[in-house]
């Protein structure tokens, strides 16, 4: 197996790692009981983020500017799609590194 490959095999397998190790933390996920797994996935897609420092504030505080604590997130949507991404390109090297070789 040559080094392209091993490239590939590793970036198809970070694609595939990266939203599976964050989905434990995200938020703002509404199951439907009456719509299957996969379609609240999706559904909810654009809610779901991955929250590192919640925000604490209330409308009091935001009007003070006292104890205001921003909320840091990321959109899960976006980890998501980085993750397909990788798994492409690697599908995409370990493709065109296989052609010329039997």
């Amino acid at each position: 197996m040559g080094k392209a490959k091993k490239i590939g095999i590793l970036i198809i397998l970070i694609g595939l790692f990266l939203p599976t190790v964050t989905l434990p933390f995200i938020t703002e996920f509404y199951p439907l009981p009456e719509v299957c797994l996969t379609s609240n996935f999706f559904g909810n897609l654009g809610n779901m983020e991955i929250v590192f420092r919640p925000g604490q504030a209330t409308e009091i505080d935001k009007a003070e500017a006292t104890g205001y604590r921003a909320k840091i997130a990321v959109p899960y949507r976006y980890i998501f799609a980085l993750g397909v991404i990788l798994v492409c390109a690697g599908t995409g090297i370990m493709v065109i590194t296989s052609g010329g070789r039997n």
